[in-house]
């Protein structure tokens, strides 16, 4: 009962079923909640129990394979060596928009986040359900460097939390510029570009420093899918994507609206390079970037040289280089004329060979070469195929032009090149019934007959650069170059180093008498280019002028082939050559750059500098590599030009003189190797030493008007012209070298007054010049030869009055035997 004193006491509310609900909802989420916790950290925690922590060395010392750009000394680029197309850029050249556009396109919180963002991958979800595309992706920068450099391209659970475990941890040891650094040069962008900056060079033909704020956009719509959304395969969708990275960048603040509208607005064509592919070798400069990865193997290792990512300045003058390769193809082009290659044969050359027609039923075997006629075929031939019907005798004989040869004539046919009743040579590569021939049954394959083959090396006197190097008529890259490769018979262009010897021992002079005259060895007979003709008694320079082999033979019979050996190999011969007396007539075998250094010595008056491909490599990290190979004096500046000046009259009187042409004083030396298996010239200004060779690559004749004063000299001039620019020089003698006037006829210095006499001024080595004069009443034996200044009287120096003694006497000739290996005749 209520006595109306203190309050009664409350009546408690049972609660209502919908608190009861609400309260167990509660603790249920709460308890799925924790669950759902406890299992996403039980779940890292599995996949992470083995999960060792990663190698940051390696990620921090991380080098990509990257291009090496080979450039010409213009620094234009000529070829390009990688195995992934890449240049890696620093992160302080990437400009501030690049960044921003690949941010705003992957991912906008990246400065905010440590390597994980949630709300990234919420917004992620909202955008691509709202566009109906996967417009943004949800995984950080940093979760898609882990991706490329750490994990496996594999999509599994484990592999998920692996990433995002990860991700905080590079976060934790790399700084946000390193890690953004790591993925634009990492990234793959398409057409096999990776990394930005060779995605722009290919998509813009600029360097990603010099790209515009749509371009980057553009960049940055790649790296999900790059080949669908190449803007070169799908370019209305790549617009589109390129337009939402523009938004996205004005949206998230790295961009104002006034600064994307007008790449909003420009069509996609507008931010387009023009091409885009271009060849990774400049074609005509082949031969210098095989020289260029050889020589990086040779220095960084073969496995190395993908990863250089280096500049290579190489030598090669591309306006010589261009010009040189065409002087190859123009003078083969004449050889192959003259002498019928590849062509069909001149009506009257054709007449003379016509008994060849006669083979019959004789066989006919694989690699021979044989004269064929042109016939119509009595069978069905394909007509696709890139040849034409023709006999050998009664062989029938399918007959190619091989596709690329200098033979297969751009959009004419070759049954149009060789018409029915032509006749041409041909070279049997393939027996009737081989398989896999392409002609019709029973019938053999032959392949036009192609002409020799030729190289040309041009370079710098001064400074040793090789300005033109031409390895074949259509040398492709990895291909067999012969100005580096092909060893062969230098033939008389070795003669240089047989006189050289000479002079150099100061036994001779270039005065000196030496009998031109037969010597029979045993199994020897060595006889000159004129068969039986023989001159008696003539000086040297005249010697070497004519080319004459049996002077050179008993100049290194004196001299000890030894010495030869020596000076040859003092000036930069460093193949093995013979080691008996064939030596002098160049039986021994050189490349054609082996020669040219050789040369190189003599025109850089005895200063041995080893031509040089390559300028100097400037390395990735910008360390730079220079090619200076020290010059060395090997003989005396005196020697060298006593040299050079008989050499000049080869030129001016023997052998050479088509190489007048050039109208420069050029000296030099031909020379035509055994059975004209290979030309030569080999020669230099006070510029320029250049050689040219030609031949087949299996030696043969290439017929017996094909010397090296034809074949050669015509290429050398050719060659050459191009590096001879500005005023003509001349070759100076030295303080150490003096001029004497000398009857022709003996070497002996002339007398005052010697009206009856024919005399040349000659230079001598201080202290072997002549000091008796000749008998004005005896009558000279043998050729009066012409001497140094004939055709050119007003370069006549005027004489010192230096007297000296004479030079000891050179050997006379005379018949004898000596022991020798039989060699074949080596004509000039």
């Amino acid at each position: 009962m209520y006595d109306g004193g203190t309050a009664p006491p409350r009546q408690t509310r049972p609660p209502s079923a919908i608190g009861k609900i609400i309260a167990i909802f509660a603790v249920v989420m709460l308890l799925l909640a924790v669950a759902g916790v406890a299992t996403i950290a039980g779940v890292f925690w599995w996949y992470a129990r083995d999960l060792e922590g990663f190698d940051e060395a390696k990620l921090r010392n991380h080098h990509p394979p990257q291009v090496t750009r080979i450039l010409s000394r213009d620094g234009e680029v000529i070829g390009e060596i990688y195995s992934e197309r890449r240049t890696v850029v620093r992160y302080e050249d990437i400009p501030s928009h690049v960044e921003n556009a690949f941010l705003a396109a992957e991912d906008a919180d990246f400065y905010r986040h440590e390597g994980m963002d949630v709300l990234g991958m919420v917004r992620a979800l909202v955008v691509n359900l709202r566009a109906g595309e996967v417009k943004q992706g949800a995984s950080t920068i940093t979760q898609q460097v882990v991706k490329i450099f750490l994990l496996s391209a594999e999509r599994t659970l484990e592999r998920k939390v692996q990433e995002l475990v990860l991700a905080r941890r590079v976060e934790q040891a790399f700084t946000k510029r390193e890690i953004l650094s790591l993925y634009l040069n990492e990234i793959y962008l398409g057409h096999g570009r990776y990394g930005i900056e060779e995605a722009a060079r290919f998509y813009f033909g600029k360097s990603v420093a010099d790209i515009d704020l749509g371009q980057a956009a553009l960049l940055a719509t790649l790296p999900k899918a790059p080949g669908r959304d190449s803007p070169l395969r799908s370019p209305e969708h790549s617009k589109r994507r390129q337009v939402w990275v523009l938004q996205q960048m004005a949206q998230h603040g790295f961009a104002t609206a006034e600064q994307v509208q007008p790449f909003i607005d420009a069509p996609l064509s507008a931010s387009l390079a023009q091409e885009h592919e271009r060849p990774t070798i400049h074609a005509g400069a082949e031969e210098f970037v095989e020289e260029a990865r050889a020589q990086l193997e040779l220095e960084f290792g073969v496995d190395a040289v993908p990863y250089l990512g280096a500049q290579v300045t190489t030598t090669v003058s591309l306006p010589l280089q261009l010009a040189a390769r065409e002087a190859v193809r123009e003078q083969l082009r004449a050889i192959d004329l003259r002498q019928g290659y590849g062509h069909k044969l001149a009506a009257a050359k054709a007449k003379v060979r016509a008994q060849a027609l006669l083979h019959g039923d004789a066989p006919i075997a694989v690699g021979e070469i044989y004269t064929a006629a042109v016939v119509q075929p009595d069978v069905a031939v394909p007509v696709s195929e890139r040849g034409f019907a023709a006999t050998i005798g009664e062989h029938a004989v399918w007959v190619r032009v091989p596709a690329g040869s200098r033979y297969a004539e751009d959009d004419v046919p070759p049954r149009e090149q060789f018409p029915v009743g032509a006749v041409l040579e041909v070279r049997v590569v393939a027996a009737a019934g081989a398989p896999d021939t392409g002609a019709p049954a029973g019938w053999a394959v032959a392949e036009v007959d192609a002409g020799p083959e030729a190289s040309v090396v041009v370079a710098d006197a001064d400074s040793g650069d090789v300005l033109a190097m031409i390895g074949g008529s259509h040398y492709a890259a990895g291909g067999f170059n012969r100005a580096t490769r092909a060893m062969r018979q230098p033939g008389s262009t070795f003669k240089p180093f047989v006189y050289g010897a000479a002079i150099h021992s100061r036994q001779f002079t270039a005065a000196s008498l030496v009998s031109d005259s037969p010597e029979i060895y045993e199994k020897w007979r060595p006889t000159n280019f004129e068969a039986d003709v023989y001159r008696g008694d003539v000086r040297l320079r005249e010697a070497l002028a004519r080319s004459i082999n049996t002077i050179a033979i008993k100049l290194a019979d004196r001299l000890g082939v030894a010495a030869v050996q020596d000076f040859a190999r003092t000036l930069g011969i460093h193949s093995r050559q013979p080691s008996d007396l064939s030596i002098a007539l160049g039986t021994g075998e050189v490349t054609p750059l082996e020669l040219t250094g050789a040369y190189l010595t003599i025109a850089r008056r005895g200063s041995l500098l080893q031509p040089r491909t390559i300028q100097h490599v400037v390395l990735a990290d910008g360390r730079r590599v220079d090619y200076n190979p020290a010059p060395q004096q090997v003989i005396g500046e005196d020697v060298a030009f006593v040299l050079t000046s008989m050499m000049t009259q080869v030129v001016r009187s023997g052998t050479a003189t088509d190489a007048k042409a050039l109208g420069r004083p050029v000296a030099g030396k031909t020379g035509t190797s055994a059975e004209h298996h290979d030309a030569w010239f080999a020669g230099f200004t006070p510029r320029t030493v250049a050689v040219a060779w030609v031949g087949f690559d299996r030696p043969r004749s290439m017929g017996r008007s094909e010397t090296g004063g034809k074949a050669a000299v015509p290429l050398w001039v050719a060659a050459v012209r191009g590096a001879e620019q500005g005023p003509a020089l001349d070759f100076v003698p030295p303080s150490s070298v003096s001029v004497r006037r000398i009857d022709a006829a003996t070497g002996l210095l002339a007398p005052p007054e010697a009206a009856e006499l024919k005399t040349l001024d000659e230079y001598f080595l201080v202290g072997t010049e002549p000091v008796d004069e000749v008998d004005a009443g005896v009558k000279p034996s043998g050729d009066v030869l012409l001497g140094l200044y004939d055709d050119d009287p007003g370069t006549t120096p005027a004489p010192t009055q230096d007297s000296t003694p004479s030079a000891p006497s050179p050997p006379s000739g005379g018949t004898r035997k000596r022991e020798l290996p039989s060699v074949l005749e080596n004509p000039d």
